[in-house]
């Protein structure tokens, strides 16, 4: 998602040019109608992001709600039903949900973009340390609760500040369950007979090989395999031909072992 400030007419106009690549295209008169009504209550109000399926609305400082695009969205349906489960036990590297009802979800807001944002920055300081241990924090929390993030990838991990947290939970699986979402460098596809959905079976095989990723694009600023496209990079990646890391530097040897 990439943070604006729009008003209800300029997404009516835009939506169906956005969502065209969806799985499912949304038209103006398609749009949930809460998205329009808490913006005419809500003094100040904006819509910050846009994603495939819904939009965040920014209400202050510190507060969002994210909508469905559509009535009943099944997306934000699912990330609830995530929340139930993660919200039992919180965790500090998770984004906190406020309060849910049918069709929104009231969340932190973590001002400061994404791990992709930051990373685009030049002179702005990089925590990887600190950010690798929140991050991998965040994972194993909720490998211990029976899942798995299911698309961790730069822009679904975002700061305010220097501190890391993960959010997007639309995806989230159980483990053992066919893995399909996600892209390449961050998932890694099946060899022919493998089981498994397009990336594998979601566990901490999964999870781990996406953290080894993340770690790499905060060490070099790239992604991994950034200068080579298309199959070439798909067949590097089933083939696990890596580019080689330092084994005596303590971060290369972590990113060497995931």
């Amino acid at each position: 998602m990439t943070s604006f400030r729009w008003t209800y007419d300029q997404l009516s106009k835009a939506i169906p040019k956005l969502t065209a690549h969806s799985s499912s295209p949304t038209r103006a008169a398609d749009l949930n109608p809460i998205i329009k009504g808490l913006l005419t209550i809500c003094p100040n109000s904006s819509i910050c992001d846009i994603g495939g399926h819904s939009v965040l609305l920014s209400f202050t400082d510190d507060i969002v709600a994210k909508v469905p695009l559509k009535p009943g969205g099944e997306h934000v349906r699912h990330e609830q039903s995530i929340f139930d489960l993660l919200d039992q036990t919180p965790c500090p590297y998770i984004v906190q949900t406020f309060f849910r009802c049918p069709n929104i979800i009231f969340m932190e807001r973590l001002n400061d973009g994404t791990l992709q944002d930051r990373m685009r920055m030049i002179n702005t300081s990089h925590q990887i340390l600190q950010w690798m241990q929140q991050l991998s924090g965040a994972a194993a929390w909720i490998e211990s609760q029976g899942r798995v993030h299911g698309d961790i990838n730069p822009r679904n991990i975002l700061l305010k500040k220097d501190e890391l947290k993960l959010g997007e939970f639309d995806h989230s699986l159980k483990i053992n369950d066919p893995l399909d979402v996600g892209y390449e460098p961050y998932v890694r596809g099946c060899k022919k007979g493998e089981e498994g959905g397009n990336f594998g079976i979601a566990g901490p095989r999964t999870e781990q090989f996406s953290l080894g990723s993340i770690f790499w694009y905060m060490t070099r600023g790239t992604k991994l395999y950034y200068d080579i496209k298309g199959r070439e990079k798909v067949n590097r990646l089933i083939d696990q031909q890596f580019l080689a890391t330092e084994p005596q530097d303590p971060i290369d040897y972590i990113i060497s072992d995931y």
